[in-house]
């Protein structure tokens, strides 16, 4: 069995299968043709290097092919890479390809249980409605049950949708008493449906990446699509209720910089972008703080953030404990007190 990226170690000598994302080929300075191959598994992902006969190696396999590679784990500039020796593709029917994506922790059938009680919890009737209508059709649950919540940022595994949407229910039931002028139900519908485009926008057969859809027009676009084509099909569902609904949904990113429309214009639609923001953010902190230090007690650079994270102090070794000795027999006897 192939040795998880994560766990490799420099020196180690590595034989297993991995699913290519990405492949580069270059030349040294000295005019040497050379290809990185990022391959990856569910615990991440690795460069690898092939020096020899690097072109033909480059015609031979493709990004988003599953390859049986053979080589020794180097470091170089700190950072740990594969020096390869062999690359060779592996026909599909050989793997599974969840086996080579990350996946939530949670199991799955859990999470969408846990979600189905959670939908029971909005009392306005064509809210509800609603939202039953999209979770109650087994095509569009299934990929909501599977799908992850970003390429890249945060959530970013099979399940991580699910588990989002429902960490960010729960932190809006929490805060929904704290503000007792805000429409309660309108902010758990938002927290459920605030991201149901992303089943539309990412793709997660083999690799998470965007779908054509996605790249062209966006996960907000795609949900205030399927959210409005739902709410045509219920009778009655009152104009105002749904205009504020797709409020929160074209609104939840915070600013038109991160891809919203329109800001926040109402407390329900500021809620939902904040507690979104954190969530999302404490799960990015969550990944870097798991992942490897840069430097002592720091997490690698995060890009998108712009910082890096800290990791707490050192843990301090416990002090040594005071040796304890046996009283000699002088110790043990009384002398008078000079006063």
């Amino acid at each position: 069995m192939a040795s998880l990226i994560s766990e490799m170690r420099e020196g180690e000598r590595v034989s297993g299968i991995y699913l290519l994302r990405n492949k580069t080929l270059a030349t040294t300075r000295a005019g040497k043709p050379f290809l990185t191959l990022k391959l990856g598994d569910r615990s991440g992902e690795m460069d690898g290097k092939v020096w020899e006969a690097a072109e033909a190696v480059a015609r031979q396999c493709a990004r988003g092919d599953f390859v049986r590679v053979s080589g020794q784990v180097t470091e170089y500039n700190g950072k740990l890479q594969l020096t390869l020796q062999s690359v060779n593709a592996v026909d599909d029917a050989q793997v599974n390809p969840e086996d080579f994506l990350p996946a939530a922790k949670r199991n799955p059938e859990e999470m969408m249980a846990e979600l189905m009680t959670a939908i029971r919890k909005i009392t306005d009737r064509h809210l509800r409605k609603l939202v039953e209508s999209l979770f109650e059709n087994p095509e569009f649950r299934s990929k909501f049950q599977r799908a992850p919540a970003a390429k890249g940022m945060h959530h970013a595994y099979l399940g991580g949708l699910l588990e989002h949407t429902l960490s960010l229910f729960q932190l809006c039931e929490c805060a929904a008493p704290q503000f007792p002028e805000i429409d309660r139900d309108l902010l758990l519908a938002g927290a459920l449906l605030h991201d149901v485009g992303k089943v539309d926008e990412l793709s997660y057969a083999r690799s998470i990446d965007y779908t054509d859809r996605g790249r062209l027009l966006g996960h907000i676009a795609l949900e205030v699509e399927r959210v409005s084509e739902a709410i045509r099909a219920i009778p009655g569902f009152p104009e105002e209720k749904a205009v504020l609904l797709k409020h929160l949904l074209l609104s939840h990113h915070g600013r038109e910089e991160f891809g919203s429309p329109v800001k926040p214009m109402t407390l329900e639609a500021l809620i939902l972008h904040a507690l979104d923001d954190l969530d999302a953010k404490v799960q990015a902190f969550r990944g870097l703080m798991a992942g490897e230090p840069s430097s002592h007690g720091w997490s690698a650079y995060h890009s998108v953030l712009g910082q890096y994270v800290f990791k707490g102090f050192p843990a301090q070794p416990e002090p040594a404990a005071e040796e304890k000795t046996t009283p000699s027999e002088d110790d043990s006897k009384e002398y008078p007190s000079l006063f």
